[in-house]
């Protein structure tokens, strides 16, 4: 488990999106929890949404969806990539159902093929489950949840991805 966002250094964390911009009280107030299987293999992440993300009230905007499942599927394929780095090429969004703000999801996704520097990824938004009991439920990827959004993506690692630390972090 990890929460990569935190481990920025905090001149970049200031210039990011995910990691900056859309964190706060009434945004993402809690950088996402992310657990990895193997090495790329599957990613889970879980996210509180609150209610300054909205596009209608009480919908979270399509957009940060699809910016959650970018960030999400290429987080997942990294570290089956050569230089553990890429870009998004190719990202393929449909929406299921609305998001409903101030709610937890889990965001899966599963590496599908790696081709050299070339990774297809799956990934979907599902709402977060929680037991009788009141305990929190994550499904492994085979189960299906609640579908929010789903998506397939295609991350290149660049050609210069072979210089280290570029980015002001390991890759």
């Amino acid at each position: 488990e990890s929460r990569p966002h935190l481990q920025l250094p905090e001149a970049m964390r200031a210039h990011s999106l995910t990691a900056s911009t859309l964190i706060g009280d009434t945004k993402i107030p809690v950088p996402p929890l992310m657990f990895t299987k193997g090495q790329g293999e599957e990613l889970i992440a879980i996210s509180y949404l609150g209610g300054d993300l909205c596009g209608h009230v009480g919908i979270i905007h399509g957009g940060l969806l699809a910016t959650m499942l970018d960030e999400g599927l290429a987080r997942c394929c990294f570290a089956a990539l050569p230089n553990r780095v890429g870009v998004t090429a190719r990202l393929e969004v449909d929406y299921r159902r609305p998001c409903k703000s101030e709610e937890f999801v889990v965001l899966k996704a599963r590496t599908e093929k790696v081709e050299g520097r070339k990774a297809w990824v799956r990934g979907r938004v599902e709402v977060l489950r929680m037991g009788k009991d009141g305990e929190v439920r994550v499904s492994p990827w085979e189960d299906r949840g609640e579908v929010l959004v789903e998506a397939e993506g295609l991350f290149v690692e660049p050609k210069w991805a072979k210089v280290r630390g570029i980015f002001g972090v390991e890759t």
